[in-house]
């Protein structure tokens, strides 16, 4: 009985210490270019150069923007989506050719971002929202309509990454299943408590085309695209223990004296 009670009590003062919180607001953190807009790409149009803001991750040294390349791609007018773009004309692109065999599987390429002057915080819930493209086959227009029509279907896999201090300390690998020519979210949700191994490290984003066989012998490239990018950083109320024992006692002390009396 004093165990369920506890418990109870437990609940309504987390409860009312939640609401007391409220007044502190969610922040979302600053992103530079976070819809990859801040550089020019025309209708149907997907020039190679890493987006402002962001830094090209490329372990494997196997990006020559030939044959395989990082870059922006803006849809209109094509047919790489069914879906619209989810902000903006353009989104991210990171294209592995594979005509020639150029590439091995699994070395993923994509883009990073360090977020200067945002550090990992204690008693912080993280949100990081990142739209993820599956383009579909197509031809591009203008001056890029000579590169032919690319057959791009099937889908290599993705990686969102939060990092901290360089580190790994939340993702989505792959999560999403997502069909050719759309669009889909996805999430990553990191909450840290009091203590966290890697708390005061500079924040960051990267964001992985994982370069995987997609069963397609006929496939010319493996691409995947990004957009919107987000993060929010919201308080965790820390309830305090001290004063959640003492409400619990005089509560337990008031409802043993009130069946005292009856």
């Amino acid at each position: 009985m004093v165990t369920t009670m506890w418990m109870a009590i437990r609940t309504c003062l987390a409860g009312g210490f939640l609401f007391a919180t409220l007044g502190v607001q969610a922040q979302a953190i600053s992103i530079v270019n976070p819809s990859f807009e801040a550089d020019f790409a025309p209708n149907g149009g997907f020039p190679v150069f890493d987006p402002t803001g962001w830094s090209r991750y490329d372990p494997a040294g196997i990006v020559n923007q030939s044959t395989n390349a990082v870059g922006v791609l803006n849809p209109t007018g094509t047919t790489f989506y069914v879906d619209p773009v989810p902000h903006g004309n353009n989104v991210a692109l990171v294209y592995l050719e594979q005509r020639r065999g150029t590439n091995l599987n699994g070395d993923a390429v994509g883009f990073f971002q360090t977020l200067a002057g945002n550090t990992l915080a204690q008693n912080t819930r993280y949100t990081l929202n990142v739209t993820v493209g599956n383009i579909a086959s197509g031809t591009g227009l203008g001056a890029f309509a000579p590169f032919g029509f690319a057959n791009l279907s099937g889908f290599p896999g993705y990686r969102v990454e939060l990092l901290a201090g360089g580190q790994v300390v939340a993702a989505d690998d792959n999560s999403l299943v997502i069909g050719d020519g759309r669009f889909a979210t996805s999430s990553v949700v990191l909450e840290v408590g009091q203590s966290h191994a890697l708390a005061g490290q500079t924040l960051g984003i990267r964001l992985l085309n994982l370069n995987n066989a997609t069963g397609n012998p006929l496939e010319r490239g493996r691409e995947v695209n990004f957009d919107n990018v987000s993060l929010v950083a919201a308080p965790v109320p820390e309830l305090p223990s001290g004063a959640l024992y003492l409400a619990g006692l005089a509560l337990i002390g008031s409802i043993a004296l009130r069946r005292g009396k009856g």
